[in-house]
């Protein structure tokens, strides 16, 4: 292979933590996470698809562990729900903070729902704080479950306004370290998704093909990566 050939590395995935979260009018809710008490508290964090939930999640996971507490983080759908049918853990091997994310993907399964039920007392027991995120609502068919989730102090994110998404893109820029082309922040701006998941998304492709292909991050490639999520590619 010859040098030309070689394939560039990559940068590695951007970090998700509560320093490079955009508040905008969401700064208490971020405030009561990050200095949320270990002492068993229950929150139930909301919000439309794509505005930042599982970014919280991660961030929250990732100080505690730093701060060196035990934490289990359970990412919601098939692998989740497997991953509930495992003990929960109680006396010494009991979680300090459990996070589930993505509760609307457990309900309605009878055998997911049964799962966090379970694990759910267990960590009440332990007295382990627990993180849970949902888009939407939280409705389940089990009444246990949905009374048990609705213990929990629920915090829901708002949707981010123009100042705080030209923010939010400016700390993309220099997370994944752009050198922006003329005009490409005020085009995604304008034609760039709303949701933070969304642009995060976007960004990522825009860099990842601006460095195996040796382009400048330039509006057409942007428009590019832009047409190409729309319809489906990569």
């Amino acid at each position: 292979m010859s040098r030309s050939q070689l394939p560039l590395a990559l940068s590695p995935p951007r970090r998700l933590r509560f320093d490079n979260f955009v508040a905008g009018a969401n700064r208490p809710l971020i405030a009561t996470l990050r200095h949320c008490p270990g002492d068993g508290e229950w929150y139930l964090l909301a919000g439309a698809a794509g505005c930042g939930k599982s970014h919280l999640a991660l961030a929250l996971d990732h100080e505690w562990r730093e701060q060196g507490h035990r934490v289990r983080y359970i990412p919601a759908g098939a692998s989740g729900a497997a991953a509930l049918l495992d003990p929960p853990g109680v006396g010494d091997s009991a979680p300090d903070c459990a996070i589930v994310d993505g509760l609307e993907r457990l309900a309605f399964k009878p055998e997911a729902e049964r799962a966090l039920f379970n694990a759910l007392n267990g960590w009440r027991a332990a007295r382990s704080t627990v993180l849970m995120t949902v888009t939407g609502t939280a409705e389940f068919d089990l009444p246990d479950l949905a009374s048990r989730v609705g213990q929990a102090a629920r915090l829901t994110l708002r949707p981010l306004e123009d100042k705080d998404l030209d923010a939010l893109l400016e700390r993309l820029i220099e997370d994944f370290q752009l050198v922006p082309g003329r005009g490409l922040k005020e085009f995604l701006l304008r034609h760039g998704p709303r949701a933070p998941s969304g642009l995060t998304h976007l960004l990522d492709q825009i860099n990842r093909r601006a460095q195996a292909e040796r382009r400048v991050a330039s509006v057409p490639l942007a428009r590019q990566c832009l047409e190409a999520s729309s319809s489906g590619g990569d």
